[in-house]
């Protein structure tokens, strides 16, 4: 049975980014390989008769052995969607940053986070929509940081590794609270949402012709998380005390901001004169690490309020939006400040560190995580999947 969601006109690929209607999708059979040519050869069957552009059908059958398959595939790429694609809505984040910025670490932190923290706050739950997305989480995100207490190796370039173009890709599903609010939790699902996570290379943001042909998700991204290192601005890097052991500098924010920026434009043919409307949540990774810069009594020190509070706390938010781009302003980030509201409509700055300390001969002594899942929850507050309030 479909659940009845907000109506969707179309969908996206999350593999080639190609938009297609409801009814533009091909399937594959299921049938043993050994009994069935289409099956062995992974041939695409068409759907017949499927007139309405906004219908998308749950199965066909075969033409070659008459068995009923509900495996759809882009009929672009080829490759098997999400089994609910077309059903409601699907969201594309990408998360993005230079070289070191704690991509990767951010995204192993932040799936655990939803799961196990957040989802009892805001009644909902998350689950892998295949097998790729469980073994690649686990195999390159979870096993290094929980299990072994490692930090994650160096994500390799789109280029030369084929994995790192295949997101993680998750259902979301909320279950409605009813009248007696989160006392009694219901099993009537209320939303749902797909999200796609995308992981990028550092090096691969260093050139706008490398972002143009590998990192296409980037302009049909729902949302953005552009996560940046203060450690690699100057005046923060001027400030720190000198026992402090500093990264090499890469990538300058604005430059990677500038070929963000002109990437979207150009992909989508949005001129100057109008704001680009995906909503980017510039947070700054590694906020332990310039704890001495920051006053101590600072809303940026404190837990996030918004799991304990079951909804997306306003003032909290407000409070460290406000306090992030100040310091980002002091801390020599003034023209990526004016860059960043020169280009995008919806914006926000937000301050998290995914590991909480710093990692000796690659280990990591004692996780502590602050913070993380902040952008990702003004994400959904942004497109209406939790509520937000402003209480005293």
């Amino acid at each position: 049975m479909k659940l009845n969601f907000r109506k969707k006109d179309d969908y996206i690929c999350p593999y080639c980014f190609s938009k297609h209607a409801l009814n533009e999708v091909n399937f594959i059979c299921r049938n043993d390989p050994d009994l069935c040519e289409n099956a062995r050869n992974l041939t695409p069957i068409k759907p017949k008769n499927v007139e309405d552009k906004n219908e998308m059908p749950d199965y066909v059958f075969c033409n070659e052995c008459g068995q009923k398959t509900n495996i759809k595939v882009c009929p672009t790429c080829n490759q098997e969607l999400p089994y609910s694609i077309g059903e409601y809505d699907n969201l594309i984040f990408a998360v993005i940053g230079a070289k070191e910025a704690g991509k990767s670490h951010y995204i192993a932190v932040l799936i655990q986070k939803i799961m196990n923290e957040i989802a009892s706050a805001f009644n909902y739950s998350l689950s892998a929509v295949d097998d790729a997305t469980m073994n690649r989480y686990r195999n390159d995100f979870y096993n290094p940081i929980f299990k072994r207490n490692e930090i994650i190796g160096v994500t390799h370039s789109a280029k030369t590794d084929a994995s790192v173009k295949q997101p993680l890709i998750y259902n979301l599903v909320f279950k409605d609270n009813g009248i007696f609010g989160s006392f009694l939790k219901s099993k009537k699902i209320s939303n749902a949402v797909t999200i796609a996570f995308f992981d990028t290379a550092g090096e691969d943001l260093d050139s706008e012709n490398t972002m143009k042909t590998v990192n296409k998700y980037i302009y049909n991204s729902s949302g953005i998380i552009f996560l940046l290192d203060p450690l690699q601005l100057e005046e923060v890097r001027r400030k720190l005390p000198k026992n402090i052991k500093l990264p090499q500098q890469n990538t300058e924010i604005e430059d990677l901001l500038s070929r963000t920026a002109n990437l979207i434009r150009k992909a989508n043919d949005i001129g100057m004169d109008k704001l680009i409307d995906i909503p980017v949540a510039v947070a700054f990774s590694k906020i332990d690490a310039v704890e001495s810069l920051i006053d101590p009594s600072s809303c940026i020190n404190y837990p996030s309020s918004h799991v304990s509070k079951g909804y997306f706390d306003l003032a909290d938010f407000e409070d460290v939006n406000g306090t992030m781009e100040s310091l980002v302003r002091n801390w020599g980030g003034e023209n990526f400040a004016n860059q960043l509201s020169s280009n995008f409509k919806e914006y926000a700055y937000f301050g998290l560190t995914a590991l909480g300390c710093n990692p000796e001969s690659n280990r990591i002594a004692k996780l502590r995580p602050h913070r993380v899942e902040d952008p990702f929850l003004w994400l959904l507050y942004k497109y209406k999947f939790i509520k937000g309030e402003k209480r005293k």
